[in-house]
């Protein structure tokens, strides 16, 4: 399913905690002020598990705490991409550290509140029976809810880490409050699994990367092929790409078609590629989904051209969008530029690791310099525990600002 009906992280701590009922208080309260929508709680168990439902957006979501350690293999996926390992460098001693975890999810259900049974209470054709448009508005609420859910609970009680499961990111409590704040999709939703050959010595590391989480707004993954260009700055095309084909004027730029910032500054070719065809590094021979493969042509920026690639070209060639466009209209300059606005930032929000004016396309950061060969692409997360019945909200309504200004509590 595109948009995923059931959307789910999990906090991990190292000792016992006893704050979810303050947690979900807060939330109900904040949310109310923040979008008018009231919260029932049809079932509790004090301390343990609260249901929460809103009838009027058949809203459901579910709070648990565990006393004890997640199940370890459920982060199988994600302790195997380089990312994680760069961004949380002791996130292994992290988990080893857990001693309880609280399991956070919402749905959408059919019934609304007064619905307890689990299975009963999704309706899994719920969202194909609306338009494309209104399903992804669904998904983005989704995706705001439990980004505001998880942010209020690591003000409650900082956790060693934050999984969020609709790409399979493991963060630490900060990093996961840094991109939670940046509206989706946005890093936190996309992960860019590394792959590529390890580096010779005294050469660049030429660095691919394979995307989890792009086709919940693409409906297929993105790839780019290893390069010597820098993972982040890579990335930050993916970003760029993915937003302009998911703004409200958006546009999916055609199978064969290049784009880039309207400056020229740098330029990439869009191909379509099809299960069967798709040698997108760690899914070949894997991966049965489809792709969308971006190859970067040019980037002045690293002083970076490719051989068949000698002279400027425009961003966008003005064809009209193939069958799977999700605009009728071809591409125009306020589109262009909306799409690129702040990915930069986005990308670097991520890992930190661009680098101004490197030369001879040296990688953004040595701990990619040796980039992991390729290997099989990640599978969807499992579910911590069996389900029950998330766009992250905006930085000055989040669960850390907000809860604060409006409760008076002060930070420690």
């Amino acid at each position: 399913m595109q948009f995923p009906i059931l959307l789910q992280s999990v906090l991990l701590f190292d000792a016992p905690i006893d704050i979810l009922e303050a947690a979900v208080r807060d939330f109900a309260r904040v949310e109310e002020m923040k979008t008018g929508a009231i919260f029932g709680v049809p079932e509790t168990r004090p301390g343990r598990f609260y249901r929460l439902a809103n009838a009027d957006e058949q809203l459901m979501l579910t709070a648990e705490y565990v006393h004890g350690p997640a199940n370890e293999g459920t982060f199988k996926n994600a302790l195997g991409s380089a990312i994680t390992g760069l961004l949380a460098p002791d996130i292994r001693d992290r988990i080893a550290k857990t001693r309880s975890h609280i399991i956070l999810e919402v749905s959408h259900t059919a019934q609304g509140e007064n619905e307890t049974d689990d299975e009963s209470a999704r309706d899994p054709d719920a969202e194909a029976k609306s338009s494309e448009g209104s399903a992804q508005d669904l998904f983005h609420r989704r995706l705001d809810l439990l980004a505001l859910f998880s942010r209020i609970v690591t003000d409650h009680a900082k956790p060693l880490a934050v999984h969020w499961t609709q790409s399979d990111m493991l963060l630490t409590s900060e990093k996961f409050d840094e991109l939670a704040a940046i509206d989706a999709p946005g890093p936190l939703h996309i992960h860019p699994f590394l792959f590529g050959p390890s580096a010779k010595s005294g050469e660049p590391a030429h660095v691919g990367i394979r995307t989890f989480g792009a086709r919940h707004w693409l409906g297929r993954e993105v790839v780019v092929n290893p390069n010597v260009l820098p993972w982040a700055a890579n990335f930050e095309t993916i970003l760029a790409f993915l937003r302009l084909a998911s703004l409200p004027n958006g546009y999916l730029i055609p199978d064969g078609d290049t784009f880039g910032p309207e400056d020229g500054s740098s330029l990439t070719r869009v191909s379509y590629r099809d299960a069967s065809a798709d040698k997108g590094g760690v899914s070949s021979g894997n991966d049965e989904t489809a792709s969308y493969e971006l190859t970067p042509l040019r980037d002045d920026k690293y002083g970076f051209v490719t051989a068949d690639h000698s002279s400027p070209s425009s961003p966008v060639n003005g064809a009209l969008a193939s069958d799977v466009s999700l605009a009728k209209d071809p591409i125009g300059p306020a589109t262009l530029e909306a799409g690129f606005r702040d990915t930069r930032k986005m990308a670097e929000a991520l890992g930190g690791l661009l680098v101004n004016g490197a030369p001879h396309c040296a990688s953004a950061a040595s701990d990619v310099d040796e980039a992991p060969q390729a290997s099989p692409p990640p599978s969807a997360p499992r579910a911590i525990i069996a389900p029950t019945p998330s766009q992250p909200g905006q930085p000055t309504v989040s669960g850390r600002g907000l809860r604060v200004k409006v409760f008076g509590r002060k930070q420690t």
